[in-house]
């Protein structure tokens, strides 16, 4: 017979893999049927788990894609931590940025989707999360030297100018790479690092000279 601490631990461990398992349905179905179109019961029955849990885990269908755009932020936040290059600070967040959207696959849809649909993404909640990631942005032009112009920069059109190409990157990349599989045209596609290292230099040049 199982101890109380044995059961703790699997009832643990049963709870961490219900809520990843609800993460992922979610994510999946709002990349490809957008937050309007999907319900709570088309998550549940797609992580395989009743419908009270996903309320008991993220409160609605709302809080669910708020964990996961947050989840996005703790990721870009734990990547800068690990190594983050401060002699080279606007290099090292387009690298950060591209790495941590770059990690799940169903993100980047997810967030196009709502670009074009934008019903959640105009949420006050989803905004402050949203913020989150915007705030490593800001961060990185209020350290650059008081003499520079670039500090009169918006830091969200700067975001934007980074995250922008880097979702349209990475869209593009099934379809980049099923033209380099069936057409010879000569030359190579870059890696999500490259394109990355290339953009990166792009802003520095701007950030520099404007």
């Amino acid at each position: 017979m199982a101890t109380p601490a044995k059961q703790s631990r699997k009832t643990q461990q049963r709870t961490i893999e219900t809520r990843a398992a609800i993460m992922e349905a979610g994510a999946q179905l709002f990349a490809t049927r957008g937050f309007a179109q999907t319900g709570v019961r088309d998550i549940a029955d797609a992580a395989g788990c009743n419908q009270a849990l996903v309320s008991y885990h993220f409160g609605s269908k709302g809080g669910l894609y708020d964990a996961l755009l947050a989840d996005a932020v703790e990721r870009a936040r734990a990547i800068a931590a690990k190594g983050f290059d401060h002699a080279h600070p606007v290099r090292a967040l387009v690298r950060t940025f591209a790495r941590a959207i770059g990690s799940t696959p169903h993100f980047v849809p997810m967030l196009l989707r709502e670009y074009m649909e934008p019903e959640r993404m105009l949420h006050p909640q989803t905004s402050r999360t949203l913020l989150g990631m915007m705030a490593m942005t800001r961060a990185v032009i209020d350290g650059l030297p008081e003499t520079s112009p670039a500090r009169q920069w918006d830091p969200q059109v700067v975001h934007l100018a980074i995250v922008g190409p880097l979702i349209l990157f990475l869209v593009a990349t099934p379809v980049r790479e099923r033209v380099m599989r069936e057409v010879d045209v000569g030359v190579s596609t870059p890696t999500l690092d490259e394109f990355a290292d290339g953009l990166a230099t792009i802003m520095e040049h701007a950030l520099r000279e404007n």
